[in-house]
This record gives structure tokens, C-alpha cells and sequence, in this order.
């Protein structure tokens, strides 16, 4: 990195700029790159393929395997973009990772279906990369009386993805190869902010790999938790409520309101992380997605009951993420910071990956309906580590 730019962000330790305004720039043209590669890689990555299977018949089994596809390759993408920062920087990193997820939603449509995990890993590849280069790039800039707020706002803009993507699917249905057309657009129009961000040096991560782990602690359990209960609702709701009579548009509604939880819930939880803490945000967001699945064990199958559960769920969610995030961006030391935004994301994203497989497991082993006890589990153990890590 060129000596203007070193000094324009202050050394390397910090987390704050010292020249505020160029770096609030740069925040802006990040989330603005997340936005709309998230809209991409994970909007339409996460739902589309699945429900693009099963409206061709496939089976709980074969939409799990590529479910959990998207998520091994997300897998495969944080363990991968270390190197890729170290040989390309943050920019080169994020770059390789949109230009690997739109070239495999533009061939997509063209392969069988039986091969469809290998593009589902692919995008889940590119948006590994593009998730560890840019939000270490974010985080690194964000002020630390502040960063709750900041990564709840990003949080917020990437939930808008959730929302917005299985809407495309409902819109412009999965039989043909529009929607897979405008994950592939997304993915390149995340280029023009890209371009705008200005440039940061990019910090080796702590050699201790053991020692990171404890002190992200209880944060990344968090995340882990919630990116399960995340995973295996985006690939088997549909296939868990058919018997109820929904369709693939039900189910992209109800992916909606899921989505829009997730969008509208992080603004107050990172407020109440940072005036209340991280555990007592995680323990609003257990109790929430409980209630939730009681509703869904035991009240009517009504729309309005689905709907709301799917929103508290959604938000309950995606907030053990933006608290595990919260948990990894605090102090100053940008190695450390770039070390636990990686361990929170491999977790997340790990656990993520079973929840599929073993949702479409349990379908086919014990009826669709039992599909909704590996959330009541989830949530469970939720709890337990809450109390079990109380400090």
C-alpha cells in the first residue's frame, strides 16, 4: 500500500482513522458493497437453488446436499481468504470473490441438476471472500464508542438481501434463468463501490489460534447457533410445510418476513449491546425465537402465525450474528479484530452447513413436520450456553 494511504488512516493498531472524513467515505462505499453483493451471493445464492430443486421435484435429501453446499463453500472461502488477503489485499479479495459468485449463477441454469452443489459451493466460495475482505476492511474503520450502532446499521443493509432476494424468486419464479441472471448483475454492480473505498493495509491475524478462540468466548457460539437455525430454515421450509399445502411462492413470503426480521431487528440489538451488553441482547433474541417456536409446535397453521413466527425467528437469528460480530470487533488491535471476525465467521457458517443436511435428514427419517425440532433443539442449546458461560 502506497505511503499517502498509510498515513491518511493512521497506523495500523487503530481502529478509528485519523482523518475521519475520507474513512466515513470508505465505511459508506463498504456497505454499500455488502448490500449489493449480499443481495447476490446470499439473497438469492442461499434460496434460489434450493427452491429451484424442489420446484423440479427433487427430493428433502438432494435440496439439503445443496443447501449445505452454499454453506461448505462459504466454509471453504473463510478458511482460503487469509491467503487471498495476504497475495491480493482487502480490495483483490473482495474482487475475487464477486467475480467468482457471478460466473457460477450465469452457469448455473446451463448444468444438470445433479451437479448442482458445485455451483451452490462456488457462490458460497465467493462470498467467504467477499465477506472476510470486506468486513475486516469495514470493522477495522469503525470507532469504538460506536461499532455496536455501525455493525448493526451494516447488519441492517444486509438484511435488506434477506428480504429482497427470495421476493425476486417469488416474482420472477425458478423454472427459468432470470433470477439466477440478476444474482450474477448484483454481484457486478458491487464493483462501482468497491472501486470508491479507499485503500487499508491489510494485518496478519495472531499466530495463537487457541488463545482467539477464548477470548471471542461466548460470542461465536452465539453466531454459530444462529447461522443453524438460519441454514436449515432457508433450505428446508419449504419442504418441511408442504404438507400444510404451501408452494414455492408461500414459501418465498414467508422467507420475506423472515428476511425482513432479520433486517429490522439489528439497529436495537447492537443499540441494546451497546448500553446493555451483548448477553442481555442475546438473551431478547433466545426468548423471542422460543416463543416463536412454540407458536410453530403447538398454535394453528395459520399464514398470520407463520408469518409472524417466521419474523421473530428471522430476527432472533440474524441477531446472534451481529452480537457474535460485536463481540469480535471490539478493542483495537487490527490483527486480532481480523482474527476473531474469522473465527465468528467460520462457526457461524460451519454450523450453518449441518443444518440443512440434518433438517433434510430428519424429514426423511422421522416426517416433514419433525423438521421443526431441530429448531426447538437449537434453541435450547442457545440457552444452555448462555448459562453455562455466564461470567
Amino acid at each position: 500500500m502506497d505511503r499517502e494511504a498509510h498515513d491518511e488512516l493512521g497506523p495500523p493498531g487503530l481502529a478509528e482513522p485519523l482523518n475521519a472524513a475520507p474513512a466515513w467515505r470508505s465505511v459508506a462505499a463498504l456497505n454499500a458493497v455488502s448490500l449489493l453483493a449480499q443481495l447476490g451471493q446470499y439473497g438469492l445464492g442461499a434460496v434460489l437453488l434450493p427452491l429451484a430443486l424442489q420446484a423440479r421435484g427433487a427430493g428433502a435429501g438432494a435440496v439439503g446436499v445443496v443447501g449445505s453446499a452454499f454453506w461448505l463453500g462459504m466454509l471453504a472461502g473463510l478458511l482460503s481468504a487469509g491467503l487471498l488477503v495476504r497475495a491480493l489485499g482487502y480490495r483483490g479479495t473482495v474482487l475475487a470473490g464477486l467475480l467468482c459468485s457471478a460466473a457460477a449463477f450465469v452457469a448455473t441454469p446451463a448444468l444438470p441438476h445433479a451437479v448442482w452443489a458445485l455451483p451452490s459451493a462456488a457462490i458460497g466460495l465467493g462470498l467467504g471472500w467477499r465477506w472476510i475482505g470486506n468486513e475486516t476492511w469495514l470493522y477495522r474503520l469503525a470507532p469504538g464508542h460506536a461499532r455496536g450502532r455501525i455493525v448493526g446499521v451494516h447488519e441492517t443493509l444486509i438484511g435488506i438481501a434477506s428480504v429482497a432476494g427470495p421476493l425476486i424468486v417469488a416474482a420472477l419464479g425458478t423454472l427459468r434463468a432470470d433470477a439466477f441472471q440478476v444474482g450474477a448483475a448484483a454481484c457486478g454492480a458491487a464493483l462501482l463501490p468497491l472501486v470508491l473505498a479507499r485503500p487499508l493495509a491489510a494485518h496478519e491475524a495472531p499466530a495463537d489460534g487457541a488463545a482467539a478462540w477464548r477470548r471471542v468466548g461466548t460470542g461465536a457460539w452465539l453466531a454459530g447457533i444462529g447461522g443453524w437455525i438460519e441454514g436449515a430454515l432457508l433450505a428446508q421450509l419449504g419442504v418441511a410445510l408442504a404438507p400444510q399445502g404451501l408452494d414455492g411462492a408461500d414459501t418465498a413470503r414467508l422467507l420475506t418476513a423472515m428476511g425482513a426480521g432479520g433486517m429490522l431487528c439489528q439497529v436495537p440489538l447492537g443499540w441494546c449491546a451497546d448500553r446493555c451488553g451483548s448477553r442481555t441482547a442475546a438473551w431478547w433474541c433466545a426468548g423471542a425465537a422460543a416463543l416463536a417456536t412454540v407458536a410453530l409446535l403447538v398454535g394453528p397453521a395459520s399464514t398470520p402465525v407463520l408469518a409472524a413466527a417466521a419474523f421473530a425467528i428471522g430476527g432472533a437469528s440474524a441477531g446472534l450474528l451481529t452480537l457474535g460480530m460485536v463481540h469480535a470487533a471490539e478493542g483495537q488491535d487490527a490483527a486480532e479484530i481480523a482474527q476473531r471476525v474469522r473465527q465468528v465467521s467460520l462457526l457461524y457458517t460451519a454450523l450453518s452447513a449441518c443444518g440443512p443436511t440434518a433438517a433434510g435428514a430428519l424429514i426423511e427419517a422421522s416426517g416433514r413436520p419433525a423438521a421443526l425440532w431441530w429448531l426447538q433443539a437449537a434453541l435450547v442449546s442457545v440457552l444452555v450456553l448462555l448459562l453455562a458461560r455466564r461470567r
